[in-house]
């Protein structure tokens, strides 16, 4: 059996152990068993709270285009009005009756680019939001990927202390009964028990670490009291690409950055609004026709009516001037925002590609010291079964921590690559990246 069957084992037995007293929460459909990457990240793909709030926010934008389409469009309406009277002595009518129903329709024929100016803000907003979601989407692949790699983590941690445990206990056994014969002191032994109960407390903590691991994990897949059983260790195919230079990659992320584009969009926004604000010291123009009908026929009463109004702002009490201030004052703060984001984005970047560099560096060093610790448990187990030594459960113990340290760089660095990949707006095409030895 191989280590990663005999972790897959323990896992699946400790689990059942700890589900017993747990009560799974209807949340939707039960996770598959066993459970692999893609079908964890098909799961997320479902909204959660998180990506609500985005999808809130891409619907909030779109309603406000249409809102301010809708101060350019055509506005009609009924206008009714009934009325009693006391009609004047050298009237030509004399009925009591003076009611009267119309029907309006107005539209801004001009407005010196007020209108103009909130639409191109609206939608530069509705694109700001649709790339936040499209960030938030990232993160949840990042967050689903980070949840999954913990589950299979603490599995293998769990392995390793298992294993110590094992070895200490045999240790601690035999001591006993050489202590029996009077071959060792109450020191070696009471330092024994020490180093056992540590190991003990070690595999207790290993043991909660995989029920929270897999808590956790369906928590984010929507899934909560749905804990998991057995999970399928992931290809990683990130491990394989080739790392561009730095240049490439800040090239790309100034250029694609999910937030750091919807950033623009809101400076965008905020410049159009601002020309907005400046429009309302300018003219408006607008365009009326109307149709009535009266209950009294006068000669001033007219059946239909096409009418075109000016309206030219002369004094507003300062309510332009402080919406500019205002919108100005919007600009400035989106404005030094994107340029925080930019700084931020650089920083970011650059830490980034600095940590993939050094995670190639220790992924080659932890598959030399697993396959040492692989060649080192054949030698001990050779010398054991000649009887020479009896280290043969520490050679265990060292080869699942070298094992461990492995899979720890492997998930660091496919993470590395996912966070590169949100970062930047999506991987570069293999012909585009350069090589680095």
């Amino acid at each position: 059996m191989s280590m990663f069957e005999r972790t897959a084992l323990y896992a699946a037995l400790c689990l059942s152990l700890l589900c017993k007293s747990v009560v799974a929460q209807d949340a939707g459909e039960p996770l598959p068993d066993p459970l692999t990457l893609e079908q964890a990240l098909t799961l997320a793909e479902e909204l959660d709270p998180a990506m609500q709030q985005a999808q809130a926010a891409v619907d909030l934008a779109r309603a406000g285009v249409l809102e301010a389409e809708a101060r350019d469009g055509v506005n009609v309406w009924l206008e009714g009005r009934a009325r009693w009277i006391e009609p004047a002595d050298n009237t030509a009518d004399d009925s009591r009756d003076d009611h009267k129903a119309s029907l309006l329709a107005r539209k801004n024929l001009y407005d010196f680019g007020r209108s103009s100016a909130q639409q191109a803000a609206a939608v530069a907003e509705l694109d700001g939001s649709e790339l936040i979601y499209l960030d938030s989407a990232r993160q949840r692949k990042l967050e689903v990927m980070r949840r999954f790699f913990d589950v299979l983590r603490a599995d293998m941690e769990f392995a390793r202390d298992d294993e110590a445990m094992a070895v200490a206990y045999v240790t601690l056994d035999r001591l006993r009964n050489r202590h029996e014969l009077g071959e060792v002191s109450d020191l070696e032994i009471l330092t024994m028990e020490n180093e056992y109960e540590q190991t003990r407390r070690n595999r207790t903590a290993s043991e909660n670490r995989m029920r929270v691991a897999r808590a956790q994990l369906a928590i984010v897949l929507n899934r909560p009291g749905m804990l998991p059983s057995t999970l399928v260790r992931p290809e990683l195919p990130q491990l394989q690409r080739s790392l561009p230079e730095y240049e490439q990659l800040l090239g790309k992320a100034m250029a694609e950055n999910p937030r750091l584009q919807a950033l623009r969009k809101r400076v965008e926004a905020a410049r159009q609004r601002l020309e907005g604000a400046y429009a309302g010291r300018r003219p408006r123009i607008s365009g009326e026709l109307e149709a009535s009908e009266y209950s009294r026929s006068m000669g001033s009463n007219d059946k239909m009516r096409a009418s075109i109004y000016v309206e030219v702002p002369l004094y507003d009490g300062g309510s332009t001037q402080s919406a500019v201030a205002r919108q100005q004052a919007e600009l400035y703060r989106v404005q030094a925002e994107l340029t925080e984001g930019e700084r931020s984005l650089r920083q970011a970047v650059l830490e980034l590609w600095t940590e993939l560099k050094n995670l190639r560096v220790e992924h080659e060093r932890v598959i030399a010291q697993r396959n040492f610790r692989d060649l080192y448990l054949d030698r001990s187990r050779a010398l054991y079964e000649m009887e020479v030594q009896a280290d043969l459960g520490d050679a265990m113990v060292r080869l699942t921590e070298a094992q461990l340290d492995e899979l720890n760089v492997r998930f660091a660095m496919a993470l590395a690559w996912e966070r590169m990949d949100a970062l930047t707006g999506g991987a570069l095409p293999p012909e585009a990246a350069a090589v680095r030895q």
